[in-house]
């Protein structure tokens, strides 16, 4: 066993060496923690040192239960940078003086329970336990750095933030990034976290969560950037934000998960408000998830849709892959985000929704969804499409075959156009050019033709193949200045039907189907 560092203990001091040995709590007599933090009662004051050396066992074999202390205030600098604790710790309503230290530590526990605590610097830390930072502790930060900094570190059990006031005017407020994380993330009931940083007031980015991520009753804000940034986060199980409101500001989102894989759902409870000044709410960017809940006005309260939308808010769905829609929510309304509420068109997107659909088996969702997607095309950027004549022909493709995914409409319009040209064959044979004789009229004699001469006589014209033969005995007079009016217009119907008859092929046989 190594010798203490401090071995002129006070008599408080000497207690504590012997309830750490026998895993019993030593509590302090009552007071409030603004007192403590000023006291110079010796019967609660615990020098760092002190402390430092109970935890590398410099007062022998500690009881396993670790060391528990009551409102005691801890003067100097805990510094356990690259040690091994032999025991945790468990401080109730604890104040320390100065920044707690533990990069590249190792510990079996820490709860900090209640208090207050100027920062936590542990990059690379090892708990073997739970760290629970709980009941009205609070973590004041007051460095760029963090108030609480964890990156790279790896906790065996559970970080747990319940009722904890996690501040930071200066920076971050709890940095985890590329930590692990294994059996969950829990910030529970009443957990406030605030910062003031670009990278976020909670930033998570390539952190592993073994377990799920719960965000229940929480406050979470960042006046210079997102409220939570966690690009690339994993979660072994899922993300659940219930109760909570997160504000922040940033070019990508109040909330950014760009590149997170979620095991499970993701969740945003209808009490769940995002906000930011600038109306840049949410980023799931490339990011993976199974089944998505949302509540109707998260981003906003219309579900039109139509691609115009009042609510100004933003979200970033570009690459985001799930597996089912909450059906609460609805694919409708996931559209009208898709289409109002992204920042540029996207492909990907209505691909996506499309495929969930379809493999729902509701294909005549998925056709309305890729329709959609041609639309917001042509309406955000036409010039994918071509020059004017492609994008005129895009339009009509649209209004007449639903881009390929309409083709009984298609269909309907060839009927129609197949009535006009038996329509147009009726009129010439009552239109009189001359007296005694029509603009369509029979070959040989010159006389009227009979209605189903004349309808024959249209559709003969129009049918760009399979004839009537009505034309041998009755046709239009094409001498004439009506007869060739009717002669045009037929043309054109003849033109309308190979259009149409092309189209409605396409369409049903799946040849036509436009992706860009």
């Amino acid at each position: 066993m190594t010798a203490p560092r401090v071995t002129d203990l006070s008599d408080f001091e000497r207690r504590v060496v012997e309830a750490a040995r026998e895993g019993e709590l030593l509590g302090a007599e009552q007071i409030e923690v603004a007192d403590l933090a000023e006291t110079e009662n010796p019967d609660h004051l615990l020098r760092a040192e002190v402390l430092r050396d109970l935890l590398l066992g410099r007062h022998g074999d500690l009881d396993p239960r670790g060391i528990l202390l009551a409102r005691v205030r801890i003067t100097g600098e805990l510094n356990l940078d690259g040690a091994t604790a032999t025991a945790g710790m468990m401080l109730l309503n604890c104040v320390f003086d100065e920044s707690v230290l533990a990069r590249q530590a190792t510990l079996p526990h820490l709860y900090l329970i209640g208090g207050l605590v100027p920062s936590l610097q542990a990059s690379r830390v090892r708990i073997e336990g739970d760290l629970h930072l709980s009941d009205g502790v609070r973590i004041t930060g007051g460095t760029p750095d963090g108030a609480i900094r964890l990156i790279g570190a790896r906790i065996g059990g559970s970080l747990l933030c319940r009722e904890a006031e996690i501040t930071n005017p200066d920076g971050l407020a709890l940095e985890a990034s590329s930590a692990d994380l294994g059996s969950g993330l829990y910030l529970h009931r009443g957990t406030r976290i605030s910062g003031s940083s670009i990278d976020g007031a909670l930033h998570l980015n390539g952190a592993r969560i073994g377990g799920p991520l719960e965000c229940q009753s929480v406050r979470i804000a960042n006046d210079r950037g997102p409220a939570i940034e966690a690009d690339t986060l994993t979660v072994g199980r899922s993300m659940l934000i219930r109760d909570t409101e997160l504000t922040g500001t940033g070019e990508i989102g109040a909330v950014r998960l760009q590149g997170a894989q979620i095991g499970g759902q993701l969740e945003f409870s209808s009490t769940t408000r995002i906000t930011s000044p600038d109306n840049r709410l949410l980023s799931l960017s490339d990011a993976k998830a199974t089944t998505v809940f949302m509540p109707d006005d998260l981003v906003c309260p219309d579900g039109r849709t139509n691609a115009e939308c009042r609510h100004p808010g933003l979200v970033w769905l570009d690459g985001f892959t799930y597996t089912a829609i909450d059906p609460a929510f609805g694919w409708r309304r996931w559209l009208h985000l898709l289409r109002c509420h992204t920042e540029y068109y996207d492909a990907t997107g209505y691909q996506k929704l499309a495929a969930v659909e379809r493999t729902a088996g509701h294909d005549g969702n998925a056709r309305a969804i890729l329709i959609a997607q041609q639309d917001d095309l042509r309406r955000r950027l036409p010039d994918a499409l071509g020059g004017r004549m492609s994008r005129l022909f895009h339009w009509i493709w649209g209004a007449l075959a639903g881009y390929g995914y309409r083709a009984r409409r298609t269909a309907a319009a060839l009927l129609l156009a197949l009535v006009a040209a038996g329509a147009l064959g009726l009129w010439a044979g009552a239109t009189e050019t001359r007296p005694g004789h029509h603009a369509a009229e029979r070959v040989a004699t010159g006389t009227s033709c009979s209605p189903v001469e004349l309808i024959g006589l249209g559709l003969d014209r129009g049918l760009p193949i399979a004839p009537t033969g009505l034309r041998s005995r009755c046709d239009l007079d094409t001498a004439s200045a009506a007869g060739q009016v009717f002669t045009a217009a037929i043309w054109g119907v003849q033109v309308a039907v190979w259009g149409l008859a092309t189209l409605a092929l396409a369409g049903y046989t799946n040849l036509v189907r436009k992706t860009a």
